[in-house]
């Protein structure tokens, strides 16, 4: 029992207590202000997500469009067979109809009716039909995809295959009655093309030149791999044993296996800058020798002459560099030419394979818009880079 003094000493409590004015309209303004903050961050979160889903989008189709790239690439052939040469006066000839009554064979070596080659774009599209316009560098090779328009069950049939970049509207590839449409805006975007001739058209064998076979079909036989794609860059090596430098192959990026046996230079393109590689060349690799568990393992340095005629290279180093969607709108606006901050072509970018990686560093920087990029790039830019080295399958690689 509490003592009822102590109960009489305790304040008495109204049965209608309640809040004041101030408490309420102080309650108000805090309410107001985390509603404030709540709706900020909501809108904030929104914006980071749009952008972002956007982005990944973006990336995720040119990613589907260089792993479908590289696949292809990997599966290029040359089904390389041996036959005679004939030495005239230091250049070597297989004999032919013309020379069959005179042909004397003296060395014993690669022939191939197929043909791999990649280089600077603006040289190997220059006699396309259509104007292409281009930039990094493009490669035409053949592969058995199996690929046919009439025919069926043809799973290992030759196709030619290329892949460029082409900047252009893409209205080849829009129905007309969108690009008929009052409200139709044309979007010109540099995009990564791919040339895929049917079996039945195959012209690597028929055709008038050379290099006729994909010149002639760049244009017309070519589909929209991946959009806003700013470099496209081919690099043919060897594997790092046979040279450590991994610019040995192909100094200027430019590789042709159509390349004459001991030929100085290739005549295929005379004027190409810079020029194509003559057969052979020299490489650094590393030689191991002995046994790791006897203690006993060494690698030392050597330097070997090696040849390039009817070869694929051992890999293919691929970086391809894209920016998404939203810098394009921003970049190319209602204009019908290439901006100038991606213009490429006509920097020195992409054409010494020794100065591969600070030239992809040199295209970051346009794209963060930094201070003295090359370009002049003012507006930053979201970009992302897919690289890796491809293996060659087929290539049969000889040191001789």
């Amino acid at each position: 029992m509490q003592d009822p003094h102590v109960l009489a000493s305790l304040p008495k409590r109204s049965g209608t207590e309640s809040f004041t004015l101030i408490e309420m309209l102080v309650t108000c303004v805090l309410l107001v202000i985390v509603l404030g903050i709540i709706l900020t961050l909501t809108n904030q979160i929104n914006k980071i997500w749009s952008s972002s889903n956007s982005r990944i989008q973006t990336f995720q189709e040119a990613r589907a469009g260089y792993e479908a790239m590289t696949r292809r690439l990997s599966q290029a052939t040359l089904n390389t067979y041996y036959d005679y040469y004939q030495n005239v006066s230091g250049t070597y000839t297989l004999r032919t109809p013309a020379n069959a009554s005179t042909f004397v064979p003296t060395t014993y070596d690669r022939v191939s009716d197929l043909h791999f080659i990649t280089g600077q774009a603006v040289t190997l599209l220059a006699g396309s039909p259509t104007a292409i316009t281009t930039q990094t560098q493009a490669t035409f090779f053949q592969a058995p995809i199996g690929y046919s328009v009439t025919y069926q069950k043809l799973d290992d049939a030759l196709n030619a295959c290329g892949y460029f970049l082409k900047f252009d509207d893409a209205a080849s590839s829009i129905p007309t009655y969108i690009t008929a449409a009052p409200s139709y805006k044309a979007r010109y975007r540099y995009r990564l093309m791919e040339m895929l001739q049917p079996t039945e058209n195959l012209g690597v064998y028929s055709s008038t030149s050379v290099n006729n076979w994909f010149v002639a079909n760049a244009a017309s036989n070519s589909r929209i791999l991946a959009e806003n794609v700013i470099a496209l860059v081919l690099l043919p090596k060897l594997q790092t044993t046979d040279d450590t430098s991994g610019a040995a192959l192909a100094p200027a990026y430019n590789y042709e296996s159509r390349i004459g046996l001991g030929a100085t230079t290739d005549p295929n393109w005379p004027s190409a800058s810079p020029a194509f590689p003559p057969d052979s060349f020299t490489a650094s690799g590393i030689v191991t020798t002995g046994s790791a568990s006897a203690g006993t393992l060494t690698s030392t340095g050597t330097t070997v002459t090696l040849t390039r005629h009817n070869q694929l290279p051992p890999l293919m180093h691929v970086v391809m560099i894209v920016i998404d969607e939203a810098s394009a709108v921003r970049l190319q606006g209602t204009s019908h030419t290439v901006p100038t901050a991606i213009n490429l072509a006509g920097t020195s970018l992409f054409t010494d394979s020794t100065k591969l990686t600070n030239d992809i560093q040199s295209v970051e920087d346009i794209c963060n818009a930094k201070t003295g990029n090359l370009t002049g790039n003012t507006m930053h830019l979201n970009y992302r880079i897919f690289s890796s080295d491809v293996i060659m399958r087929d290539a049969k690689w000889s040191n001789n």
